[in-house]
């Protein structure tokens, strides 16, 4: 072709791929999430028990003798009303370049990559971890690859330190939230 026209370029050649690799995921998301929540619960409870058979240890060697009189009994009610109001609004928008390694390669050339981020701002801070797979024909000349372009691609979010620690409820509200006897 390149006898035949003056302005013809071959097309580059694409570059192979191999586990290990470095390629660069530029990450431009923006997110918006709203919830509200009204919850009511009431639980009521009525018992009423009694003993059966009472026994009291008496005489010189501490034998049991059936207890005269009336036997014990005890009753009650419970009544517990929990009403609940909350709202979340929440927007956010990423945007970053992380270098990921190429972890497997598929049968059909596809690539498998996972890449890690980590940033700290005095005490605080947050790890971001993402994965996914990519074509390798849509990576550019420069090795990046926008997150769009990535299927099954999954990016991991966690917050540290004293900010974080503080706004989330504790592990004994939750549980205690879970199990809710009363």
């Amino acid at each position: 072709m390149s006898e035949a026209s003056l302005t013809f370029q071959a097309p580059p050649k694409q570059h192979v791929y191999q586990v290990d690799d470095i390629i660069y995921l530029q990450v431009d998301r923006r997110t918006e999430y709203s919830n509200t929540a009204d919850n009511q619960r009431r639980k009521q409870v009525e018992t009423e028990t009694a003993l059966t058979g009472w026994m009291k240890f008496a005489g010189l060697l501490r034998m049991p003798v059936a207890a005269a009189g009336p036997l014990p009994e005890i009753g009650g009610t419970i009544d517990h009303r929990t009403q609940n109001r909350g709202r979340l609004n929440r927007a956010e928008t990423m945007n970053l370049r992380i270098a990921c390694r190429i972890t497997d390669i598929r049968d059909n050339g596809n690539l498998v990559i996972e890449g890690t981020d980590s940033s700290s701002f005095g005490e605080e801070g947050r790890i971001i971890t993402v994965t996914g797979i990519v074509r390798p024909d849509t990576i550019g000349r420069d090795h990046q690859v926008l997150s769009s372009m990535v299927e099954s691609f999954d990016i991991r979010d966690v917050p540290r330190g004293n900010v974080y620690d503080t706004v989330r409820r504790p592990w004994g509200t939750r549980l205690i939230d879970q199990l809710k006897p009363f």
